[in-house]
């Protein structure tokens, strides 16, 4: 398989988790603006049903996905930037798309952790 295909499965892939995430924002949105502090029980085990479902359903499958993602076209992005050399006006395009697209999947994976961690504190703060 061309490096290009690579890159271009690679960049597809991305789109493709990148438009899943898009999808679940509202509703990593909304459980991360629930109130923690709303009055009787059922009010909150309500907002504990919602952040869990919220954190099991979109928080941690986006996480994991960004997450293997990264994982599996890490070897090839670091075989490419150890046996790469800097030169700012004669570099390989597809070499170094692919190097930021994975770039770009630890950004979308550290985010979604981040995410993930939040709703976990919401859910514990919700008790």
């Amino acid at each position: 398989m061309p490096f290009s295909d690579i890159v271009a499965v690679s960049g597809l892939l991305l789109t493709l988790t990148t438009f899943m995430f898009n999808l679940a924002w509202p509703k990593l949105h909304e459980a991360l603006e629930l109130d923690e502090k709303q009055p009787g029980p059922l009010a909150r085990k309500r907002s504990r049903e919602k952040v869990s479902g919220v954190l099991l359903g979109c928080a941690l499958p986006l996480t994991g996905a960004f997450t293997a993602l990264f994982y599996v076209n890490l070897p090839a992005a670091a075989r490419i930037m150890r046996g790469s050399r800097l030169d700012l006006w004669d570099f390989d395009v597809d070499r170094t798309l692919y190097v930021l697209v994975v770039v770009a999947l630890l950004g979308f994976a550290l985010f979604n952790l981040g995410l993930a961690l939040k709703l976990i504190g919401k859910w514990r703060r919700l008790h």
